[in-house]
């Protein structure tokens, strides 16, 4: 796997998490706290990429490039734990071409 990092409802970044690790930061999105949390969202960024995936308690899922400002973030709803486990394992991953296949939409509209 790439170089790769998660960061958790505290803010709390975390090296190369193993997928039970990932699944255990997506299940903090569930408890109580996630509310007053001091990040709405965990997240993974792949670092060798610059890509980064945001799950918020809502289902509400970001991906970004945090390289280029000039691409446009892209989002998709609805999205349950462990689709977002999937999409995190394969930007862990590197599999760009696997997650721009999925239907995500833009804020302009598509």
């Amino acid at each position: 796997m790439k170089l790769y990092h998660t960061t958790d409802l505290d803010g709390i970044s975390e090296l190369k998490p193993d997928k039970a690790r990932l699944r255990a930061i997506l299940s903090t999105l569930d408890q109580d706290r996630s509310v007053t949390a001091s990040h709405p969202d965990v997240s993974l960024v792949n670092d060798t990429n610059g890509w980064s995936l945001s799950v918020f308690a809502s289902g509400i899922v970001t991906f970004e490039q945090l390289d280029d400002p000039d691409e446009a973030p892209r989002y998709m709803k609805n999205v349950s734990r462990d689709k977002a486990l999937s999409l995190w394992l394969d930007l862990a991953a590197g599999k760009l071409k696997a997650l721009n296949a999925q239907p995500w939409k833009r804020d302009s509209g598509d």
